[in-house]
């Protein structure tokens, strides 16, 4: 079970309340849909960007994998006239193209991963309910924008950021480039909160005036967990 928030933080977008950035938040309706795998550990990190997408996806749901008294449902993510994949980057995963997404006879049940790789790899070659469901993978891209975790590659991806791709390449660029720009507010305010960025460095959005006068607690450096 998650952790309740600090009183100091908005229970929709996590971060300290003079920082909300909620109606930010886009509430895109796509026909992709898109379930997320969330391993339990995630689930008391702020700095965990798989609840934001969700609630900016209405198409979406997340599902907590890991806990010792409840057992993940892998009901549904195989349906009639759909199709359902898997994104991970496996050896015997296909590149997520338009191309690719063309030939597919149905909408799509994507599913992702939000763990570190260990545990998705752990997951992924165990749980029967992912048995038979194809892998794909992002074509490279740009560097990642997440700053708030330390990566053990510079090409990793947080999970807001590889679901934002991949519905650039299955649904249109507009719907990428607002999730993308979501996560650019999430981590610049966050960062300003952290004393990490100056305030004249956070051009997404800016820092809300009643922010400067609100007196932070320290930060939890938790969130900062290197993610394997």
């Amino acid at each position: 079970m998650r952790t309740v928030l600090s009183a100091h933080r908005c229970p929709r977008c996590e971060i300290r309340r003079p920082l909300c950035f909620c109606a930010m938040i886009p509430q895109l309706v796509l026909q992709t849909r898109v379930i997320i795998l969330m391993h339990t550990a995630e689930e008391v990190l702020t700095t965990n960007t798989a609840r934001l997408t969700a609630k900016a996806l209405t198409n979406s749901e997340v599902r907590i994998r890991g806990r010792r008294d409840e057992r993940m449902s892998f009901a549904g993510l195989t349906q009639p006239g759909q199709t359902s994949l898997l994104l991970y980057p496996s050896p015997i995963s296909v590149e997520l193209t338009p191309e690719f997404v063309s030939r597919l006879p149905g909408p799509v049940n994507l599913i992702v991963p939000d763990a570190s790789w260990r545990q998705t790899k752990r997951f992924v070659r165990r749980d029967p309910g992912l048995a038979g469901i194809p892998h794909v993978r992002l074509p490279p891209g740009p560097l990642s924008e997440y700053r708030l975790r330390a990566q053990q590659s510079d090409q990793n991806l947080c999970t807001l950021e590889a679901i934002a791709r991949a519905i650039g390449i299955m649904e249109c660029r507009q719907a990428q480039a607002s999730l993308e720009t979501l996560l650019r507010v999430f981590v610049e305010r966050t960062l300003w909160a952290r004393g990490m960025l100056a305030a004249n460095q956070c051009t997404t959005a800016g820092i809300p005036p009643e922010a400067f006068i609100t007196q932070f607690e320290p930060t939890h450096r938790v969130d900062d967990s290197l993610r394997d």
